[in-house]
């Protein structure tokens, strides 16, 4: 099936499930990749290196050294490396013991796998690290590359040069690529670049590509060009294919930065222009959904619920919190919700059949909760709040209305997950009997899931002994 058709019923899917009063929560649709690893010959990745003007991350391997195969389940598709590693270097992959391997193994004298290079864009070998120390061990590592001094004196210059007024675009290209591989702030000069670039060039696919694998912030003159410059979800040329998810990660990428930025600062104005570029995003992200008002102030309260909880303001947190629970969540009738759960699945079930066996077989596409997105979703809702409500309320008070909404979210789809929080809070309450009893069933329900049981286990004795 072609990228069209596959487009279309992702619209279809995601038209059929914008139900009206049911709390939504912002959906993305990718997470942030582990390491990305460039393809093509030797030659091919120290020319990108030398194009984007970043050293070469080189791991070097064979197929049946164990800490080699370790790395690659554990270390490369983690996000955090990800960001890391794909922002700083160009990332590749060699085999010691096939086609270019053997030779660039006898280059860089390398005797022990896996064995991590970084290398110069011109070939000279920068560090060397041998064997597989866990993922922090390959953050610190990669810090120390970028801290080395041959790297730092390049940025010196390239500081002074645009401190005296040096605007021309092929140096602020060089100098936004050399600062960031040391992992420096650059929108300012990213924006002085865009300005610096003749307007016939500032559209072009490979300006905007640019600009999508450097852009910081959400609150910049390259926020609002790749919003301008989207390609059409419609697009069936390959070209622009690329050049649409290189935008949708980027922007994804950048209004996460800004929203933990805010959370890190306690920046509430920061805070609310996230929102309002968050909106932006997932407006000219899709031309096949309308969103109405009542979704855009569901997806800014989600923001502002997880803000305050995570800077600890719980009386700002009660204010959103309890009317979206007590007027919206616990107001539907659960016959009305799991009702608008068979229309959904339903709809869902005609667009699919014009998928392959092959997506439609697959685990991953059949989630438990695929029969109950609405139910689920004010279930999970619920859940969220009553849960904050217990480990941030400091009484009955608070924790009496969250065991009203972590019943309902129990009723409305049963899960460990959801057992488990009414369970403690019927224990904060006092109810201790109640509360073995629910443990009991969330640990049931956890097993039956395939879910560790240990914790729950553990809290069931600790319940038990009072």
């Amino acid at each position: 099936m072609n990228s069209f058709v596959s487009r279309l019923l992702l619209s279809f899917v995601l038209l059929a499930s914008c139900k009206p009063g049911a709390y939504s929560l912002p959906v993305s649709f990718n997470e942030p990749p582990g390491i990305v690893f460039f393809k093509g010959s030797w030659k091919d990745v120290l020319a990108e290196a030398k194009r984007q003007n970043k050293p070469v991350f080189l791991d070097v391997y064979t197929t049946w050294c164990p800490p080699c195969k370790r790395m690659a389940i554990e270390a490369f598709p983690n996000p955090k490396l990800g960001a890391h590693y794909n922002v700083h270097f160009i990332n590749y992959q060699l085999d010691a013991e096939k086609d270019e391997g053997p030779a660039i193994a006898r280059q860089y004298l390398v005797g022990s796998y896996p064995t991590a290079l970084f290398i110069a864009p011109n070939g000279d070998l920068i560090h060397r690290a041998v064997g597989y120390g866990g993922i922090n061990a390959m953050l610190v590592q990669a810090d120390h590359v970028l801290s080395l001094p041959r790297l730092k004196s390049t940025v010196a210059k390239g500081d002074k040069a645009y401190a005296e007024g040096k605007r021309d675009p092929d140096f602020l290209k060089k100098y936004i690529q050399t600062r960031q591989s040391l992992n420096r702030p650059i929108s300012d000069v990213l924006d002085a670049y865009i300005d610096a670039l003749p307007e016939s060039e500032r559209t072009t696919a490979q300006t905007v590509q640019f600009v999508a694998e450097t852009i910081q912030s959400t609150d910049t003159k390259a926020f609002e060009l790749l919003i301008a410059n989207r390609p059409s979800l419609l697009t069936t040329d390959s070209a622009q294919e690329s050049l649409l998810q290189a935008i949708f990660r980027a922007l994804y990428r950048v209004v996460r930065s800004d929203f933990e930025r805010a959370i890190t600062t306690n920046d509430e104005q920061l805070l609310e222009k996230v929102i309002v570029n968050s909106e932006r995003d997932a407006t000219s992200a899709n031309p096949f959904v309308t969103r109405r008002e009542a979704e855009k102030q569901e997806a800014a309260n989600d923001y502002r619920l997880t803000f305050y909880k995570r800077t600890r303001n719980f009386a700002r947190y009660q204010t959103i919190a309890e009317p979206i629970a007590r007027d919206q969540l616990m107001s539907q009738a659960i016959a009305d919700l799991h009702e608008q759960d068979s229309v959904i699945a339903m709809r869902m079930q005609t667009a699919e059949s014009a998928l392959p066996d092959s997506i439609r077989n697959n685990p991953a596409f059949n989630p438990p909760m695929k029969k109950h997105l609405i139910s689920s979703k004010v279930a999970r809702t619920l859940n969220e709040i009553a849960d904050t409500y217990r480990t941030m309320g400091t009484s009955a008070i608070h924790w009496e209305p969250a065991l009203a909404w972590a019943e309902r979210s129990v009723r409305l789809y049963r899960t460990h997950t959801l057992l488990h929080t009414f369970a403690q809070l019927l224990q904060k309450l006092g109810r201790i009997q109640d509360a073995v009893y629910a443990q009991k069933e969330a640990i049931h329900e956890a097993e039956k899931e395939g879910w560790p049981t240990h914790d729950y286990e553990a809290e069931l004795a600790d319940m038990g002994r009072n």
